[in-house]
């Protein structure tokens, strides 16, 4: 761990619960020498990847946020947080930016360190096959499986205004691609679409905007249900 003498002043609690053997006390221009962020906080620290939490099914596990070939780094940090604040229990991810990119822990703001996922890798068809089986096993133990789609966007398939959808259910929620949204094979194999209603001005919103609303409905639904 590496961190300035203006940092441990100013975060005196925090620095407190720290051993102190791992502390590097550090010049903020050797700090900014060492990380590849342009105005750094303070701080920097070497993390074992064990302590990123490993997804394992629980059978008291109700939402599950799948992404699909998400590639911005600053959507997939951002959907992380959101997850996270919205009491997502696992993130599935097929491909797309990887969650220990430097980009998305620090979109993050930390939530990948809290929120266990499983991320699928391989050519195209391996990640899609293996991500459809767990969507069917997720499905075989009752969850809803939610695919999403622009409020304009042209389907054969009906589409729900996200408020009219039963979230207090068991959900997995289906959040696609930036530019191609989600893939023809897992809107095939999943009948229920949800959509939030905007003006036809704009064609389509960020995924990482999108992904608030739906998220934080459970936890109004949830609110108003106590």
């Amino acid at each position: 761990m590496l961190a300035t003498e203006k940092w441990l002043r100013k975060n005196q609690n925090l620095s407190k619960k720290f051993d102190e053997s791992l502390i590097n006390i550090v010049s903020e221009e050797l700090l900014a020498s060492a990380i590849s962020t342009i105005n750094p906080d303070g701080i920097a620290a070497l993390v074992e990847i064990s302590a990123i939490p490993n997804y394992q099914f629980n059978r008291k596990d109700d939402f599950v946020l799948v992404l699909d070939r998400i590639q911005d780094p600053g959507n997939m940090g951002n959907l992380f947080r959101t997850a996270l604040a919205a009491g997502v229990n696992a993130i599935f991810l097929a491909g797309g930016a990887h969650p220990l990119g430097q980009k998305v822990l620090r979109a993050s703001s930390g939530a990948v360190f809290h929120m266990p996922f499983l991320r699928f890798d391989g050519i195209e068809e391996e990640i899609l096959n293996s991500l459809l089986k767990s969507l069917s096993e997720l499905s075989n133990a009752g969850f809803n499986i939610f695919s999403t789609s622009s409020h304009n966007e042209s389907s054969k398939k009906p589409s729900k205004p996200y408020w009219e959808v039963d979230w207090s259910r068991r959900t997995a929620l289906i959040l696609g691609n930036e530019g191609q949204g989600i893939h023809k094979k897992i809107q095939e194999a999943f009948n229920e679409t949800i959509t939030i209603p905007h003006s036809e001005i704009v064609e389509s919103l960020n995924v990482a905007c999108v992904a608030v609303p739906l998220l934080l409905e459970r936890k109004r639904v949830a609110y108003i249900s106590k």
